[in-house]
């Protein structure tokens, strides 16, 4: 970057789910300005609008977005279309910079300024924002897979819970409940009742398709004499 500070106007930019809040700087950390807008493309040239009314006398606007990949990742993509220059501030230095100010109050506001703080004193050595697509994919993917796997614990432990109630002792003839045999049976056999009239044999040979010819009259056994 061959810019020089003095040539520069900073924005600092708090970034959240739904809204984002911009604190305009100038390289004297003089506040010139903030805005809250809508975490929506449709809003974003709001932003463009405020910040451009500071940069007069040649001064252009840099961009410095904490978590640039997550919640701000459509700002980064839209700012860098627009050939606007957008830094990426790492959490602990804007962290850093907000505990190194007097009367920092814990606030949208007072981030996006200790944002646009970090940008101005790191200025030469802030990376680019380069959002990169698979990274963003993959990482949609992996917060998908942990949210499947959350759902299927909580799932298992209901019917865990129901279980215990219809019967006490399944443990003795299913050690995983999830298996296709278990849920086979937890569906057509819902409590001890459905098995009245039932042999081993019977159900053994009900089972077998099911578990490939692994599901044995013994087990069947142990099942109705529980």
């Amino acid at each position: 970057m061959n810019k020089r500070k003095e040539d520069l106007i900073y924005v600092g930019i708090d970034l959240h789910k739904d809204s984002h809040t911009a604190v305009i700087l100038d390289c004297w950390n003089t506040k010139l300005g903030e805005i809250t807008f809508v975490n929506t493309p449709a809003e974003f040239p709001k932003l463009i609008r405020k910040v451009n009314k500071f940069c007069t006398e040649n001064k252009e606007p840099v961009y410095g977005l904490e978590n640039a990949y997550g919640y701000g990742r459509g700002l980064a993509v839209w700012l860098i279309a627009k050939g606007l220059m957008v830094k990426d501030v790492n959490t602990s230095l804007a962290h850093r910079q907000a505990k190194c100010r007097a009367m920092y109050k814990k606030s949208d506001s007072d981030d996006a300024e200790a944002i646009a703080l970090a940008t101005i004193n790191m200025l030469y050595s802030l990376p680019d924002a380069c959002p990169n697509d698979a990274y963003w994919s993959l990482s949609q993917m992996v917060n998908r897979r942990d949210n499947i796997m959350t759902q299927r614990i909580r799932l298992k432990n209901q019917l865990h819970e129901q279980l215990c109630i219809a019967y006490p002792s399944y443990k003795q003839f299913f050690e995983d409940i999830s298996r296709k045999t278990a849920l086979f049976f937890w569906e057509h056999y819902p409590s001890e009742k459905y098995l009245r009239g039932k042999t081993p044999e019977s159900l053994a040979d009900e089972m077998k398709d099911v578990g490939h010819n692994s599901f044995s009259v013994r087990r069947c056994k142990i099942i109705l004499d529980v």
